[in-house]
């Protein structure tokens, strides 16, 4: 038998003492850290793809430090889109008016019924309206009075917009009220407000020229305007007055265009009038108003209304308007004295017959300050007592300099530092 080489012999036993260390046993007394610190055979190839490795990964980590940037997370639920405007949303607006950021005074035309004519001629003709049959045979004269008096409000005061509120109500048309009174008061050739410096008002060619550059590129046809759908050849953005589209009551009328105002303006209203039938003034003065916690007493510094309703009834004789006012009382005031957000019972399923179309408000998100008064509901039957609770935009403590005196103390506390708790601050004009 031939013997082994030495270098077999010593192979044999590395391989055996590095098996015998592994499992916790010893050859020859080599223990495993002196086996694992022995010197082992490394081919060139190895090397480089160790090198490789090491290089692709710190070329990876360069990368992510040098380009990557922390975007804000997205929300995940509504919770977390509280008090702001998506991102997404945000960004395909553009930014308010110029000439819009001195308006404080929201003039609303409440809707109740929808213009379907073409020809002005016929306002007073109930066959060129849409109407429940309760308001056939002289309310329509008493709508385009609304109309009008909505303009002349607007037109006497330069700090005031308009604001056209009633949603799509009927199943038989393609406009809201809102819309329908616009396209009337237009077509009805009355004196339109517009925004200071816009189309109307600028007296040079080139002023006219420079703000028609700046509506839509499309091109109307000649005949176009008998088409009530077609409001001015020089487009919207210079009128001072807007409609509301989504109103499904009277308490929507009020709490949705303010909401309006602000989706508009960039900023909350600081006095509100409202035009509609005197039979309603109770109603908005005594409910709405407190519902919204709007002061109806209220004077501005010039002193001016905080709040103010211009009633408008139609001509009636002395029985049936007494009926209108009983009718009023039972069927409207006394269901919203109890549920003052029209969200249970009776009020929400008016809600519900008068939204056929199934359309939803966007004024959680182009009214975030708000958004959980649009979304308060309090229990059956609370009337006052389920008030809501909450800082809003428009109350006592957050006017003028923008801080209350709590806010004042956590200030001084915090030595001049940010507030953490943004609903303490004065809601200022959209940047």
């Amino acid at each position: 038998m031939v013997p082994k080489s030495s270098g077999s012999l010593l192979s044999g036993a590395r391989k055996s003492g590095i098996s015998l260390a592994l499992n916790g046993g010893s050859a020859g007394g080599i223990s495993l850290h002196d086996r694992l610190s022995a010197r082992s055979r490394v081919t060139n190839l190895g090397i480089v793809l160790l090198l490789g490795f090491a290089s692709f990964s710190a070329l990876l980590n360069l990368r992510y430090m040098l380009f990557h940037h922390n975007s804000a997370p997205t929300p995940q639920g509504y919770i977390e889109f509280r008090g702001r405007t998506p991102e997404l949303l945000s960004a395909s607006v553009p930014p308010p008016r110029n000439g819009t950021d001195h308006l404080n005074h929201l003039v609303i035309v409440a809707g109740h019924a929808i213009w379907a004519g073409c020809d002005v001629k016929g306002k007073d003709d109930d066959a060129n309206w849409i109407l429940e049959d309760y308001q056939k045979g002289g309310s329509v004269k008493t709508f385009y009075k609304h109309i009008e008096k909505g303009l002349q409000l607007t037109n006497e005061d330069p700090s005031a917009l308009l604001v056209f509120s009633g949603g799509q109500t009927r199943p038989n048309s393609l406009q809201t009220e809102g819309e329908s009174y616009y396209s009337l008061a237009l077509a009805a050739n009355l004196e339109v407000p517009m925004i200071a410096g816009s189309l109307a008002s600028a007296s040079s060619t080139s002023s006219a020229a420079a703000s028609a550059s700046t509506s839509s590129a499309s091109s109307i046809g000649s005949l176009a305007h008998a088409n009530a759908a077609v409001a001015t050849r020089h487009g919207l953005q210079d009128v001072r007055m807007t409609t509301e589209n989504y109103a499904l009551d009277s308490f929507e009328n009020l709490l949705f265009s303010i909401a309006r105002f602000r989706e508009y303006t960039g900023h909350y209203p600081a006095r509100i009038t409202v035009v509609g039938y005197a039979f309603k003034k109770a109603r908005f003065e005594e409910l709405h108003a407190k519902a919204v916690r709007w002061n109806t007493k209220g004077f501005l510094h010039k002193g001016e209304r905080t709040f103010q309703y211009v009633g408008i009834d139609d001509e009636l004789s002395d029985s049936d308007a007494s009926a209108q006012y009983k009718g009023e009382k039972l069927k409207a005031y006394n269901l919203f004295d109890k549920d003052m957000y029209g969200c249970h019972g009776r009020l929400k399923q008016k809600r519900i017959e008068r939204n056929p179309t199934r359309r939803f408000h966007p004024y959680m998100s182009s009214a975030p300050e708000i958004a959980d008064l649009l979304n308060w509901c309090p229990a059956p039957e609370s009337g006052l007592q389920g008030l809501y609770p909450e800082n809003l935009p428009w109350d006592a403590r957050v006017t003028g300099t923008g801080w209350g005196r709590g806010a004042l103390a956590v200030k001084a506390n915090s030595k001049g530092h940010i507030i953490p708790d943004s609903r303490w601050l004065q809601i200022g004009r959209e940047q």
